[in-house]
């Protein structure tokens, strides 16, 4: 099992957003984010609809203009990411929506895989963006001491 490139892409984009703005009302433009993840502008832009639509990014217009966070990263999870861009984190299908399997209740694997899911959607709530942001802003500035 991997996480899309979407999933990927996007934490990754808002980690850097976090930690390029934490404390301060300035903006990420959107080509200074594209390059240093290494995606077309497109692409890029692509990732932030969703983002924005959920509330996690915002636009800032004019020249000074780009992207921030539009939500305190310590709310925002990393299962909040993969979930936007992935749905619901179950492992297997065969309990999702509602609609359970046929053959659920005989089933010998079914309390494994909801388990797992479980046990996913559980570490995935437990990692908040400001972990992320926290950890890139500290290896990025050290402080020195004289």
């Amino acid at each position: 099992m991997q996480l899309s490139r979407k999933v990927r892409c996007g934490l990754r984009i808002l980690v850097q957003v976090g930690a390029e703005t934490a404390g301060t009302s300035r903006a990420v433009k959107g080509r200074m984010i594209a390059e240093s993840q290494d995606l077309s502008e497109g692409y890029m832009e692509q990732l932030m609809i969703p983002l924005k639509d959920a509330g996690l990014i915002e636009t800032v217009r004019g020249r000074s203009g780009g992207y921030r966070l539009g939500t305190s990263p310590s709310v925002v999870t990393l299962l909040d990411v993969m979930e936007l861009f992935e749905g619901p984190m179950d492992l297997v299908d065969c309990n999702q929506g509602g609609l359970a399997c046929p053959r659920q209740s005989a089933c010998p694997t079914s309390s494994a895989w909801a388990r797992l899911s479980r046990a996913l959607r559980r570490e995935a709530s437990q990692i908040a963006l400001s972990d992320l942001v926290r950890d890139v802003r500290s290896r990025r500035s050290p402080e020195y001491m004289i």
